[in-house]
């Protein structure tokens, strides 16, 4: 698995150094193999992207950092004009705003970035805030599932939903066939990345990538036969969670 890499631009240098000490310590207990890069101007970081920076098969500009920690308030060039620059070149690279000034955060959500946190910086939410994006944006692409004797591994995309199957296990629909795995529907969904998959009916969990279309009733999924059930319990979940996973 490739490396988590993060940039961290901030001008106060004990306010950079306390970031960079409680990101390193975050992904150190998680046990996710990192890179934190310290910069203490706009232009400094500006340099590596412009540098390091990529294409991609797609023709897509990668680059170097997966997210990027800015201090919006900076001398000469801002956290926020960096954004929208980089922004223009890379769609998929996260950022992370922090910021004394609660005025600039109408004008930064043009960049779509993951948080504003203000300072002074509550570190539980910078903690959050981090974990967040990489579970979302960052992490594996597979899953590995391990009940006894039993041990899967499924691409995530390829996985539709899981159904109970009414005998103690569960049936996981994917994209070319299914699966049978010995996990309770509940065991099940404390397995599968948060965010991406949403329990929406005591018998269900949904892969929200394959799903197009969400009511109040049932989720309309991609294949374009098929929908499933979104109960009342879980409705206001299901909702929050839909939309959330379509505009990140």
């Amino acid at each position: 698995m490739q490396k988590y890499r993060l940039a961290v631009c901030e001008d106060d240098e004990t306010v950079r150094d306390e970031i960079c000490r409680v990101c390193d310590r975050t992904l150190t207990e998680e046990n996710i193999e990192h890179d934190i890069i310290p910069f203490s101007s706009a232009e400094e970081l500006e340099n590596v992207l412009k540098t390091e920076g990529q294409s991609d098969d797609s023709g897509m500009n990668r680059q170097p950092f997966d997210l990027l920690i800015l201090d919006i308030k900076l001398e000469n060039k801002t956290g926020m004009e960096l954004a929208k620059e980089v922004r223009s070149r890379d769609e998929r690279v996260s950022i992370l705003f922090v910021t004394g000034y609660a005025e600039y955060a109408l004008e930064g959500y043009e960049v779509q970035p993951i948080q504003f946190l203000m300072k002074p910086l509550n570190w539980s939410d910078l903690k959050r805030a981090l974990m967040t994006d990489w579970r979302r944006n960052h992490s594996p692409r597979t899953v590995f599932l391990e009940k006894g004797r039993k041990k899967v591994r499924l691409n995530i995309s390829s996985i539709l939903y899981v159904e109970t199957d009414g005998s103690h296990g569960v049936q996981i629909a994917l994209t070319d066939g299914s699966v049978k795995f010995p996990a309770g529907i509940a065991e099940m969904e404390r397995m599968l990345p948060e965010g991406q998959f949403i329990r929406c009916h005591n018998s269900y969990i949904v892969n929200l990538e394959h799903v197009r279309e969400c009511s109040s009733q049932s989720f309309r999924m991609d294949n374009g036969c098929q929908n499933l059930p979104v109960s009342r319990k879980y409705y206001n979940d299901c909702q929050n969670a839909f939309v959330s996973y379509k505009n990140r």
